[in-house]
């Protein structure tokens, strides 16, 4: 599990950072500071981009092994 200290980038793997919803200048960012922006007034979307790719690599990971079969 993802610790709020953690840099984005230390938590997404290669092959997610091709992804359209990554961000390379939210990469730097840890994983709290992307939260607390995804859930601020408005909210941010590259910030909720980075969050669900965070939060659901490992589904994200599985479904992109499938295609290529």
């Amino acid at each position: 599990m993802a610790k709020d200290s953690d840099k984005a980038d230390d938590l997404i793997s290669g092959k997610l950072k091709k992804s359209k919803s990554y961000h390379a200048d939210y990469g730097r960012k840890t994983y709290g500071e992307i939260k607390r922006l995804a859930i601020g007034k408005p909210p941010d979307s590259k910030a909720r981009q980075m969050k669900k790719l965070i939060e659901q690599s490992e589904r994200l990971r599985q479904k992109a092994r499938g295609r290529k079969k």
